[in-house]
């Protein structure tokens, strides 16, 4: 519910509310209405940094370091080159498993 325009909605009904009725005991009926609808435009817009705010910290961090540089590859290349043959074929044998189980 809190990634929708709806929770936006709920949260600034919440505060409308309540900023209605705690203005009713001091107020008219007309300045407790344009509190409340003031209270309301409040409400939704924080809801809605609220929202972004978690959406951006919920985001997923793996996926956007997924892509490899010149200076990964070179790295990669430098490391292989100091293996021998046999772990260079075992190196090879295990990165197979790893992506045959990311497959399933």
């Amino acid at each position: 519910m809190a990634s929708t325009w709806k929770f936006n909605v709920m949260f600034a009904l919440f505060g409308c509310i309540v900023a209605f009725f705690s203005s009713l005991l001091q107020n008219s009926v007309s300045t407790s209405m344009i509190r409340a609808l003031i209270a309301f435009v409040i409400f939704f817009v924080f809801a809605f940094i609220i929202r972004w705010m978690m959406a951006f910290i919920q985001k997923d961090v793996s996926t956007q370091n997924m892509s490899f540089t010149s200076s990964d590859e070179i790295e990669v290349e430098q490391m292989i080159e100091n293996l021998n043959e046999e772990e260079q074929q075992k190196v090879a044998e295990y990165i197979r498993q790893l992506l045959r189980q990311e497959e399933k």
